[in-house]
């Protein structure tokens, strides 16, 4: 399972774990001299002080046997908690069941253009809310198949620092756009801005990338530009889509994707 490195925070698919001081790291810092090993330094004092060449990792600690199916379900969370794409994903699930079983829970988090300032909240909840089962399927399949993909390139943190950015300049964005341009304020919900946001950062990192946009095989960058265009001709007031947090988003994730590929701090495979 894909482990954040301790070093440099790159997701790796495979990590590797340092036997001296127990952490997970990425193929290039897996070596204790290429993470600065706090465990290698305790165990060549252990070394000098025994004059003993020996490791032998605790084992006075009991051990339980758990079931099998205690087991796979533990390894299901763990999966869940490596890696912040899936977790955002159940996140928004959950929340979503929140909206027919709490009264008012979609109206105190969901975006109001005029509210903003009073509830700056809504800027990052309004992300987890979503129209009805149609829009959270679509969200949830855009984030499944895109979020990981980038997470693996940039290291969890910076995923986390993509997506919520994203999402808050597209609300931001979508605010402005509605009541100033279409003087049509309507609430907004929905992760849309944020995986736009992924969708570009992840355009600028790997824009070799294959996608299918229905169903027809296309380079990456061919798609966002398919995507933009559409926005871009179709807002009008009235649209229950938000284009315009679709398209601020796609700038906030151009950019900052254009800083991590400056930055050279991401996975080029």
């Amino acid at each position: 399972m894909s482990k954040e490195c301790e070093y440099c925070g790159f997701r790796d698919p495979m990590p590797f774990t340092c036997k001296f001081c127990g952490n997970s790291y990425c193929y290039n810092h897996r070596l204790p001299e290429s993470h600065g090993c706090t465990g290698l330094v305790l165990f060549k004092k252990k070394v000098h002080e025994s004059g003993k060449y020996y490791y032998a990792p605790d084992s006075s600690a009991p051990t339980r046997r758990r079931s099998p199916a205690f087991r796979s379900l533990n390894n299901a969370i763990s999966v869940i908690k490596s890696n912040y794409s899936l977790m955002i994903l159940v996140i928004a699930i959950i929340s979503f069941f929140l909206e027919y079983i709490i009264p008012g829970y979609s109206a105190a988090l969901e975006l109001d253009p005029l509210g903003i300032t009073s509830r700056p909240w809504t800027l990052v909840t309004h992300i987890f809310l979503h129209a009805n089962g149609i829009h959270l399927l679509f969200n949830m399949m855009f984030l499944f198949f895109f979020g990981p993909e980038l997470e693996r390139r940039i290291g969890g943190k910076r995923f986390l620092v993509v997506f919520f950015l994203s999402g808050i300049i597209a609300a931001i964005g979508y605010s402005l756009w509605s009541v100033f341009v279409l003087q049509y304020p309507a609430p907004a919900v929905g992760a849309s801005g944020a995986l736009f946001g992924i969708f570009a950062c992840l355009t600028i990192l790997a824009p070799d990338i294959q996608v299918y946009i229905y169903f027809i095989p296309m380079k990456i960058t061919y798609a966002l530009i398919f995507f933009a265009l559409l926005d871009i001709f179709v807002v009008s007031p009235g649209d229950a889509i938000a284009h315009s947090a679709h398209l601020t988003g796609v700038v906030a994730g151009l950019v900052m994707g254009r800083h991590i590929k400056g930055s050279g701090r991401y996975a080029g495979y």
